[in-house]
């Protein structure tokens, strides 16, 4: 269900500068207040284009400190890991420092869990995590009909329904740990999961609310749920 602040984007273009804008806006608040800025990314072409817009901003960079939502437990270097599209497009350029980096090492399998596990032991609330919704409802690596243990911050997928099966997340308790979540979707891919996340099926991007939530929805995600949502967006 839509309880939280939303809003509808003509393109990816146009829903990748908001979002874009609002993480510096939040940024800027968080150094004010606390001196750091810390926030959580994450993976999919969803995201991508906001990466790239942050790449050619202005902001404090020595103050962020970055985390990952999600890994594939793929080799370093690996395409189709979720650090090497975020470095391609973004922090291998960046003025960020290199110890404020902090990925999850999914190269070693399952034992990249526990050491994950001890980088946020150090850290309380995200004020920013970023969410792309897959094509099943799936955030991070969190997959619907899956159980994961809420008492850790940092859980192992080993039968993930897509590529690559072995994968490291955070949890539902340590993503929820944020003082801003930003939700995105976009594609038309992602229509039917949205039509049963309005209905409000439990999806796993339902599970996940921090202190304030925001909610980027692109039209090209909305086409064939218009009956679901026209009283909601008035298209």
């Amino acid at each position: 269900m839509l309880e939280d602040d939303y809003s509808v984007f003509k393109d990816i273009n146009k829903l990748s500068d908001r979002l874009a804008s609002d993480i510096l806006d939040a940024a800027k608040t968080a150094i004010k207040l606390s001196d750091s800025f810390k926030i959580v990314l994450t993976g999919g072409n969803s995201i991508l284009k906001t990466y790239e817009i942050l790449s050619n901003s202005e902001s404090d960079w020595s103050k962020w400190h970055i985390y990952l939502s999600d890994e594939r437990c793929l080799p370093l270097e690996d395409k189709d890991r979720n650090d090497y599209m975020i470095n391609s497009v973004w922090l291998n350029h960046s003025p960020i420092l290199k110890h404020n980096i902090n990925f999850i090492p999914a190269e070693l399998g399952v034992n990249g869990v526990a050491h994950y596990e001890n980088i946020l032991n150090g850290v309380d609330n995200f004020d920013v995590t970023l969410l792309s919704m897959g094509e099943d409802g799936h955030v991070a690596s969190l997959f619907p009909g899956h159980s994961y243990d809420d008492s850790k911050s940092v859980v192992n997928e080993s039968n993930s329904p897509k590529y690559p099966k072995d994968r490291i997340s955070m949890s539902y308790s340590r993503l929820n740990h944020s003082k801003n979540i930003f939700k995105v979707i976009s594609g038309s891919s992602k229509q039917r999961s949205l039509d049963l996340w309005l209905k409000g099926d439990g999806l796993p991007i339902n599970q996940i609310s921090g202190i304030n939530n925001k909610i980027y929805l692109c039209k090209d995600a909305l086409y064939k749920v218009k009956s679901t949502i026209n009283n909601i967006f008035g298209l």
